[in-house]
């Protein structure tokens, strides 16, 4: 079978500071399993074959990358079949129209999703576009089933598992969910030479502060928690599978061998769960006389970063944390079942920053029953982190995504309508000029006050304890240099700004 892949460009809100161009690590993986398998894939980044360029968008939002046009044209005539990756659900909307471009063209060819969105509203996923099957949860596996059935000829959709499709009516059926991977070591390495690397590489473009030619990688996959806000329950389930540590050196060295990388972004949801794991990965990294940086830009919990375990990552080659307490208030903590210490927080960005390493925290203001004495509370957590050591913070909005708990609850006590007004407002969480509340104690207005006042207190409090840092950010922003995520946030929006701006084609806008 002949499979094309399709990275969608992304669409940001003019005013976001915090959009990183990043490569397709979940497709490129998808890709290399396909490949394995005997099929032949072509992969489009859409994205990452037009890093420079930009086109005006509906909503005061900008679509960087391809046109959909020329993501369209760029379709091989000959594909047997059409993939298509939806990421996250504020992206629902554009990749529904693109799909539905990619239906004119090739009327006849299946056309399959996959990603966050597709997995955790599958029926409206089919029913409101022009897929003919959903992929649900963890990809490898169920997109191989779906290849090999349309080689075989006629596809028994019903029997594969994984999977949401179409009946003749048009409605929406959904499959048993696949069961996970028992282990990640035997998955194909990501199909990176399929994607345009390059292009990141020479413009220090990741997920990551940029430390030289950065490379996406994966460590484990899943989390082991539970919190109300977080759609990985749905998508991944709450197993954490981690990787041999030689084996992911392995992969590691091969990288540097053939792309000359000297950092890696690690992609995983909670990187660093076993204290034994990590402890392992970073003495093996010493064992095999390797020399690179690496970092945990998504985030990773605390409680196994000791003194001992910061000494390590720093000797190994960690430079950026980052950390999520989410809030520093009891009540809040408990209601959306974010099991941490804020003591034991405070402790581990203190040894961290002994370490010399960037640590970055993140907090969520905005959730339901929030009350300003909770806001408050997290207002002193706030100010402890900065005093503790912490470099930089990003103070997000809550917003109900599909697929965690939250999102249910919230939908069936107040409805909820999946429309794309809804889905535009999932971009407030990193956009403070869009914040929605959700909490009944907060006006938007409000919230957004009390986002900018927390991200106030927590530089100002670690200005004035570390009066030379602010010094030091400039400086390096002058000079070309990244050390912590605000310094990358900030040469984000000045290469933005310095991007090709074309004008929409279309009548309504991108």
């Amino acid at each position: 079978m002949k499979i094309c892949l399709i990275k969608p460009s992304i669409v940001v809100p003019a005013s976001n500071m915090t959009t990183m161009f990043t490569p397709p690590l979940g497709l490129a993986y998808i890709a290399g399993a396909l490949r394995d398998a005997g099929h032949e894939v072509v992969l489009i980044d859409a994205l990452g074959e037009s890093l420079d360029t930009r086109h005006v968008a509906r909503n005061d939002c900008f679509l960087y990358g391809l046109s959909p046009a020329e993501t369209v044209a760029r379709i091989p005539e000959d594909c047997d079949l059409i993939g298509v990756s939806v990421g996250f659900s504020f992206e629902w909307p554009f990749c529904r129209d693109l799909v539905a471009d990619i239906r004119k063209r090739f009327p006849d060819t299946p056309i399959i999703g996959g990603g966050e969105h597709v997995t955790a509203v599958p029926e409206q996923s089919l029913e409101e576009s022009e897929f003919d099957i959903g992929v649900m949860g963890e990809g490898e596996e169920t997109i191989q089933a779906i290849a090999d059935a349309y080689k075989n000829g006629a596809i028994d959709a019903a029997g594969i598992e994984g999977i949401v499709f179409k009946d003749p009516s048009g409605k929406a059926v959904i499959n048993a969910r696949r069961a996970r991977l028992r282990t990640i070591d035997d998955i194909s390495w990501p199909a990176w030479d399929l994607v345009p690397m390059e292009n990141y590489f020479e413009r220090g473009f990741g997920f990551g502060v940029n430390r030289g030619r950065s490379m996406p990688l994966m460590g484990s996959r899943g989390c082991p928690y539970q919190c109300t806000f977080c759609s990985n329950p749905s998508m991944w389930t709450t197993r954490w599978i981690a990787r041999d540590p030689d084996l992911l050196l392995d992969e590691m060295q091969h990288y540097q061998d053939t792309y000359g990388i000297q950092n890696f972004d690690f992609y995983d949801l909670t990187a660093i769960v076993k204290k034994k794991w990590i402890v392992d990965f970073c003495r093996k990294i010493e064992e095999r006389g390797m020399t690179f940086t690496w970092q945990l830009p998504s985030g990773t919990r605390s409680e196994a970063i000791d003194a001992e375990v910061s000494e390590l990552l720093y000797k190994s080659g960690c430079r950026n944390l980052s950390y999520s307490p989410e809030s520093g208030s009891p009540g809040v903590l408990k209601r959306i079942k974010k099991k941490i210490s804020t003591d034991a927080v405070i402790e581990s960005i203190a040894s961290a920053t002994r370490q010399h390493m960037y640590v970055k925290t993140n907090i969520i203001f905005g959730f339901p029953g929030e009350t300003l004495k909770e806001v408050f509370e997290s207002y002193f957590f706030i100010m402890r982190m900065a005093l503790a050591g912490a470099y930089d913070i990003a103070i997000w909005a809550f917003s109900p995504y599909p697929g965690s708990e939250l999102f249910e609850q919230i939908a069936a006590e107040k409805g909820m309508v999946l429309n794309d007004p809804y889905y535009d407002s999932l971009r407030s969480y990193a956009d403070t000029s869009r914040t929605v509340s959700y909490s009944e104690h907060f006006s938007n207005s409000r919230l957004k006050k009390l986002r900018w006042i927390g991200t106030a207190i927590f530089y100002g409090t670690s200005w004035l304890r570390r009066p030379t840092r602010p010094f030091k950010m400039v400086w390096n922003i002058t000079h070309g240099i990244q050390e912590s995520r605000s310094e990358m946030a900030l040469a984000n929006v000045f290469k933005r700004n310095s991007l090709k701006t074309f004008p929409d084609g279309t009548e309504d806008g991108v």
